[in-house]
């Protein structure tokens, strides 16, 4: 939906800090604090270049800030390095100034969680 119409549904967001708070109580990794960090840093950041500059959308904000919570900072940053490589050779590629960041945030989101998985099977195999 944020390819074509450039618009992040809240229940997105949402769903997403609401597995992070129950994650919390199940996962010792990442701790709160780590959490905390992932949410408010990415949030505020952002915030700010959204205000001072433009380009940057609430839906963005919000989602970013909800993957942070989730996946704590340094897990948001493996998400974002592998998002926003790609989004940047969108953006050049195509001649845009504005990215759905929604899509290449999805992408490494993909990429972090196929490390994790594979990264799993090394250590159980």
């Amino acid at each position: 939906m944020d390819y074509r119409k450039r618009i992040i549904p809240d229940w997105t967001w949402i769903a997403i800090f609401l597995i992070g708070s129950i994650s919390v109580f199940l996962l010792p990794y990442p701790t709160l604090t780590q959490r905390t960090i992932g949410f408010l840093l990415p949030g505020v950041t952002l915030f700010y270049l959204a205000m001072k500059y433009g380009g940057v959308g609430g839906g963005d904000i919000k989602l970013t800030a909800a993957l942070g919570f989730c996946f704590g900072l340094y897990g948001l940053a493996v998400i974002l390095f592998f998002a926003l490589v790609p989004a940047c050779l969108y953006a050049k590629v195509t001649k845009q100034k504005s990215v759905p960041l929604a899509v290449f945030l999805w992408i490494g989101f993909s990429i972090y969680i196929s490390i994790i998985f594979v990264n799993g099977l090394l250590v159980a195999g």
